[in-house]
């Protein structure tokens, strides 16, 4: 006689929230080897990888400040020539990632500190990379 099982519910995974990065170029650039993740140089020669939040934030920086001249001269500098055409041609990606795979991106590109959500003025929410 078969034995009559209680089916278990399937668990629900426990999803992360997703934060976003931007990256230089489009989908054939990457895959061609010039894309790459865009990040800031602050005063002291730290880099900087603004993440975001939500898919919003990340518009509205973007259209704040890469639509200036002096912010595309500013990320051009110490950066591969490959990767400078996107760049001047405005190709950009936001990338939705968990915070893992945050933290990886931007030690790949030697990032110090992760900025949260940025805003105008001096005070931000910063997470070094190098108390991890």
């Amino acid at each position: 006689m078969p034995r009559n099982r209680k089916r278990r519910k399937p668990t629900k995974k426990v999803q992360e929230p997703l934060l976003y990065i931007i990256g230089l170029g489009n989908e054939k650039d990457w895959e061609a080897g010039r894309g790459s993740l865009y990040y800031i140089k602050d005063k002291n020669g730290e880099k900087c990888v603004p993440v975001f939040t939500t898919v919003e934030g990340v518009q509205g920086y973007i259209v704040a400040n890469f639509n200036l001249p002096e912010a595309h001269m500013d990320m051009m500098e110490g950066m591969p020539k490959s990767h400078i055409r996107p760049l001047t041609e405005g190709r950009f990606i936001i990338m939705p990632l968990p915070s893992e795979q945050v933290i990886r991106a931007a030690a790949m590109v030697g990032a110090d500190y992760l900025m949260r959500d940025p805003r105008p003025g001096s005070e931000q929410e910063i997470m070094r990379l190098d108390d991890l």
